[in-house]
């Protein structure tokens, strides 16, 4: 994501809605009242309701038969979003999540409404839609509705750095909702430097890492083509390096899957690369002129993300 430094607060020209950005795990919510079921999505079409048993009871929240909302999953902490512990709660289930579920509620905070009982509303104007999950939606314990301005966002984005959040959405009123792409209807500036990367390699790791691996390979797309942006090698806990090194072992491939890719062949030699599905979250000071990632530091996977969506973009230069 662009940093949010000056040019970043200049997007926010022309845009008049601004809503705070959650840092959580994107989530479209399928509610069926009559069955009394809720049924969650992620962005890589993988059903995860499963991981979160305090949310089985949302249907009671709706004033719909079936309604689908886009919202969410979070983790509060000191009524802060706590990503570390959401990041715990993504991977368990049965009496782990369970257990997880009593230590650490996730609630879930809805932004859209995408169908109410049977009608489409992806065409009608953001406001509009508003208007009905305002309506159609009760808060409760587990479930809150997004709040929003609509005038003011170099201020409002001000107050949401202050108190150390993510960032903020601006979205044009009129918007509709847009399905697989990416929209400029809608800008996520950050607060924080931080990036989604595509996982394409590793490198063998020495000492006690040496079961499991020194540090990843990182890419992103660019115009089309999978660029490579440096290496992570800080961030985990032992628990992690294990996890994650089972799931590289299952993609590893012999043929490098970047199309831009410059590095020095002593790294090269000890490199192991895999297929670029894993997607994950590093903080990092700047992007370099040559565009690498300075001091990056490993965050979280995101398993509600795509690798196609982890494109590369620039800070704007200011205009003289």
């Amino acid at each position: 994501m662009t940093p949010a430094n000056g040019s970043s607060r200049s997007k926010l020209v022309g845009y008049s809605r601004w809503v705070t950005t959650f840092d959580g795990t994107r989530t479209i919510a399928y509610v069926d009242k009559d069955k009394k079921s809720v049924r969650f999505l992620n962005r890589r079409g993988i059903w995860f309701e499963y991981r979160y048993p305090e949310m089985s009871e949302l249907w009671k929240d709706v004033d719909a038969k079936r309604i689908i909302l886009d919202g969410e999953l979070v983790v509060l902490k000191q009524g802060k979003p706590d990503f570390y512990l959401l990041a715990e709660r993504e991977h368990v289930e049965g009496m782990r999540a369970e257990m997880l579920s009593q230590i650490h509620p996730a609630t879930y905070i809805v932004f859209d409404v995408l169908h109410l009982d049977g009608k489409d509303l992806i065409d009608l104007p953001l406001l509009e839609r508003k208007e009905i999950l305002r309506d159609k939606v009760r808060e409760s314990e587990r479930m809150l509705l997004s709040v929003y301005v609509k005038e003011r966002g170099k201020a409002f984005f001000q107050k949401v750095k202050k108190k150390g959040l993510e960032g903020i959405m601006a979205k044009k009123m009129d918007s509709v909702y847009e399905i697989g792409r990416r929209s400029r209807n809608w800008l996520k500036i950050k607060c924080l430097k931080t990036m989604d990367c595509v996982i394409c390699g590793y490198t063998a790791g020495k000492g006690w890492r040496e079961p499991y691996f020194g540090a990843l390979l990182l890419g992103v797309y660019e115009n089309g083509k999978l660029r490579y942006v440096g290496r992570v090698g800080t961030g985990w806990k032992e628990e992690d390096l294990k996890e994650l090194k089972g799931m590289l072992e299952r993609l590893k491939i012999r043929k490098n899957p970047f199309d831009i890719f410059e590095e020095e062949p002593a790294i090269l030699e000890k490199t192991v690369f895999v297929k670029p599905r894993i997607v994950c979250e590093v903080k990092f000071l700047e992007l370099t002129e040559d565009k690498k990632l300075r001091a990056p530091s490993f965050l979280r996977l995101r398993e509600d993300k795509l690798p196609e969506e982890c494109e590369l973009e620039l800070p704007r230069k200011p205009k003289h």
